[in-house]
């Protein structure tokens, strides 16, 4: 088992997205935004060529995926990710609800998401 501590780069992270189901029970019946089908696809465009200026026109892509996760603003994509890696449903639904009851804005829904959801539970699920 890897240690969940040491940084994991951005490709291994979009390498386990890939893997992952497309949809899940509760994220599927969250709206997804941007021009994208499911929350996958929209990590995919989050993460691909994040060394460089990538579909968002990043300035610095010197970054690990905790730094990915921990600055991405949208709570919806947060959840799907700890979904589709196998967090309990009763966590997942307490950050849904939670979500939907006083996220207001992006940035305010991806804070909520990550209470429910912190880093190193997730970066246990993906890369172990």
């Amino acid at each position: 088992m890897k240690n969940t501590k040491s940084p994991y780069s951005i490709e291994e992270l979009l390498a386990v997205v890939r893997r992952l189901p497309a949809t899940t029970p509760q994220a599927g019946k969250l709206p997804v935004g941007d021009g994208y089908e499911t929350f996958q696809e929209q990590w995919i465009g989050w993460l691909e060529k994040y060394d460089g200026p990538g579909y968002y026109g990043r300035k610095d892509g010197k970054r690990d995926a905790q730094w990915v996760y921990q600055h991405l603003n949208n709570g919806k994509m947060i959840v799907w990710l700890n979904e589709a890696t196998g967090e309990s449903p009763q966590t997942i639904e307490a950050a849904v609800d939670d979500l939907q009851r006083n996220g207001s804005s992006p940035q305010t829904q991806a804070k909520i998401a990550r209470l429910h959801l912190p880093w190193n539970r997730a970066a246990g699920l993906l890369f172990t």
